[in-house]
């Protein structure tokens, strides 16, 4: 099996080398994909995603925040069925929007963020209505610029992404980890959880 790795904004493929490595312990075969998260060219972007696809195995597509969402699109788009791509799992992924974004926003420093906040990152409702099995690890340790731009401490978080945002109607299952946003990808629990849900659609209790 093929495990295809997203990052996410202002990250570029390397940052993800530890979790591609620690899945490979598992046996799968990795690939992390770099993308420019600010300036994302979507047609060469899903062009990337196609030709990294395994003909000979089924894949699995992770994304780290922004990266989930791109996956998430990407999938709507090409309308795979799941003998190509068999589950996704995002990490930190605000799958119907950040409200850091918004807050961000409205501070007028959009200018930051690029062309991200089209691919998913501005607040919208949404639902998984795709064949592939969805998995989605919220982190829950809240260190980060989030308490700083919304003065917000009632909502549980990772520091960036809330909690609640990482939820979407029809995923397969949801699991907290206690991590902050970018360490979540360098956390051993992951990739331990990333395996348990390809194996058994859902996550370890």
């Amino acid at each position: 099996m093929k495990v295809i790795i997203l990052h996410g904004l202002y990250m570029h493929g390397m940052a993800m080398q530890p979790l591609g490595h620690k899945l490979r312990k598992y046996g799968y075969r990795t690939k992390i994909l770099s993308y420019n998260s600010v300036a994302i060219n979507e047609q060469r972007l899903f062009s990337m995603l196609d030709k990294t696809l395994s003909d000979s195995m089924p894949n699995v597509l992770v994304g780290h925040s922004l990266g989930g969402l791109i996956i998430k699109r990407y999938l709507e788009d090409r309308q795979l069925p799941i003998s190509k791509v068999s589950h996704v799992v995002t990490i930190g992924s605000p799958l119907k929007g950040a409200s850091i974004v918004t807050r961000i926003q409205e501070l007028g420093m959009s200018a930051i963020l690029g062309n991200s906040p089209d691919f998913g990152l501005k607040q919208h409702e949404s639902a998984w209505a795709l064949p592939q099995k969805l998995g989605s690890i919220a982190g829950t340790l809240p260190l980060g610029v989030r308490s700083l731009l919304l003065m917000d401490n009632r909502m549980m978080s990772d520091g960036t992404v809330t909690v609640e945002e990482t939820k979407l109607d029809g995923m397969a299952d949801h699991v907290e980890i206690k991590s902050s946003h970018t360490s979540l990808i360098y956390s051993a629990l992951v990739p331990n959880q990333i395996h348990h849900f390809i194996q058994n659609h859902h996550f370890q209790n």
